[in-house]
């Protein structure tokens, strides 16, 4: 019964993040494994009652590992105790004088009905609540934003809605920081952004400095919670933090008001699934399951060692690093990415269709690898994918001038055609300080890019500090009568 109970216990505590497919392959997994560990303790015993006690104990300590070591950190405070060096030694100590006591017992009818009576009904209440709670309820404690800014139902009807283009380029930072830290003039740009009608923000800023955690929190237009400063982001914030994007309120909003929605991103958002998925982005669905078992925490936080620095196993290098082919074979997946991103912008705004649309459009542009110089020629490959190249001041401002280029050919795809009625954002996640040199300063992280079109020109509503997590907010303010509280701009550096 305790593979079962961790089953139903981490589905419910993972809900939204892990499919009842993947845990109900995982708990048939974890069965065949545990009855092959008692099977082999029986051999050794000859004694069914001992060895189901002892199979027992092994379970607890194999597949809640994470959360005794949690308990201590987070609930005892005892920080010290978790630490791999003392816990791990503590809980073999503990399980050695359990084993000596389990081996010696004679009697085992209370011991087995306490544990069997414990877990039926750990095992009832957990299933009560996964069947009769409110599943967008129990869905929501997974989400890092609750959406509760705006209630669609509440919306004023609006008889002329622009097109909206949110055209994320990753990692650009801003003009100031070009100028002062890299030693780049990007003024030319700045310049003739503003001669097409843009409002160039003078010292913008990304409120993370991460991705997925810096897109969750702007379309949700408000700051993620159970995350601080100077956070230390695990696997599970990642998942959530993705969980958060695909049920953000920004495109449900859009969709309430009748917008056809087109999702040229690396997310999956509300039912439409993303052009490319990243690997890095998050774990796997069976890995966020197993999250809390020995095995996992030890490949997620102690393997690592043995696979870098000085205490490298070759073995263990060859077995989990990726191979060359690999790494070349994912890298140009983004480049593909890109392609394919940017023609589907060209195309969009020539498109003839009877109600507005929203483009959600994110590139890595011009977040390495730096597939072409300025002029849009492309770099040798084996020369672009390895970690030395992507921290090439150089190679970076010439990829920066072919982002540009593109930005403009975009900008001028969505201006020259019919409907003039378009609103258009340009803006990085965060900035870029990763590179040879480069400061490492951590509010230098959020120096990033920001340039907004409206169609009238009247930017009376926009200001020079504005932060990614209030663009939204303005925008429906000014189109569609809501009147969203704009957020203190501020940022949360999420430690590596």
């Amino acid at each position: 019964m305790l593979p079962l109970f961790f089953t139903i216990h981490n589905y419910m505590q993972y809900f939204g993040l892990v499919s009842s497919e993947v845990a109900m392959k995982s708990c048939l997994i974890i069965l065949f494994i545990t009855s092959l560990i008692f099977l082999l303790i029986l051999s050794i015993t000859r004694h069914v009652n001992k060895s189901l006690q002892l199979c027992t104990l092994l379970g607890v300590i194999l597949l809640f590992y994470g959360n005794i070591k949690e308990l201590f950190q987070f609930t005892l405070h005892a920080e010290f105790i978790s630490r791999y060096s003392v816990l791990l030694p503590f809980v073999f100590i503990i399980a050695i004088i359990l084993i000596v006591v389990i081996i010696k017992k004679r009697d085992y009818r209370q011991s087995n009905l306490f544990q069997n009576v414990l877990l039926i009904i750990f095992i009832l209440i957990d299933s009560v609540v996964l069947i009769f709670s409110n599943k967008d309820r129990v869905l929501v404690e997974n989400l890092l934003a609750k959406n509760e800014k705006v209630i669609l139902d509440s919306l004023s009807k609006i008889s002329s809605k622009p097109d909206v283009y949110y055209l994320v380029f990753d990692s650009y930072p801003g003009s100031g920081f070009l100028k002062q830290y890299m030693g780049y003039d990007n003024g030319s740009f700045d310049s003739t952004l503003s001669d097409k009608g843009f409002y160039v923000v003078k010292n913008p800023k990304s409120n993370y400095n991460r991705t997925v955690f810096s897109i969750s929190s702007t379309l949700n237009f408000q700051y993620l919670d159970n995350i601080n400063k100077f956070s230390a982001v695990n696997p599970k914030l990642y998942n959530q933090a993705l969980l958060t994007v695909k049920h953000s309120i920004v495109p449900k909003f859009f969709k309430h008001l009748n917008y056809n929605f087109y999702n040229l991103s690396i997310f999956s958002i509300n039912d439409m699934q993303p052009i490319h998925k990243e690997s890095f982005l998050t774990i796997s669905e069976k890995k966020v399951l197993l999250n809390n078992t020995l095995t996992e925490r030890f490949k997620k936080d102690l393997l690592w060692t043995l696979l870098t620095g000085k205490y490298t196993v070759g073995f263990l290098q060859k077995w989990f690093n990726k191979t060359e082919v690999e790494i070349r074979n994912e890298q140009l997946q983004k480049r593909d990415y890109n392609n394919a991103v940017i023609d589907s912008v060209f195309k969009i705004p020539s498109q003839k269709e009877n109600l507005p649309k929203f483009i959600y459009a994110h590139l890595y542009l011009p977040h390495p690898p730096f597939f072409y110089d300025e002029n849009g020629k492309e770099n040798e490959i084996q020369h672009i994918i390895n970690n030395d190249s992507s921290r090439k001041k150089q190679l970076f401002i010439q990829y920066l001038k072919y982002t540009n280029m593109v930005i403009m050919q975009i900008i001028n795809r969505i201006k020259n055609a019919p409907n003039k009625n378009v609103v258009i954002i340009i803006q990085g996640d965060h900035g870029f300080t990763d590179y040879e040199g480069g400061p490492n300063e951590p509010h230098l992280f959020f120096k990033n890019y920001s340039a907004i079109y409206f169609p009238d020109k009247n930017y009376s509503t926009l200001y020079d500090t504005i932060s990614n997590v209030n663009t939204f907010p303005i925008i429906f303010n000014k189109y569609f009568n809501t009147k969203i509280p704009l957020q203190r701009d501020t940022a949360y550096f999420l430690r590596y």
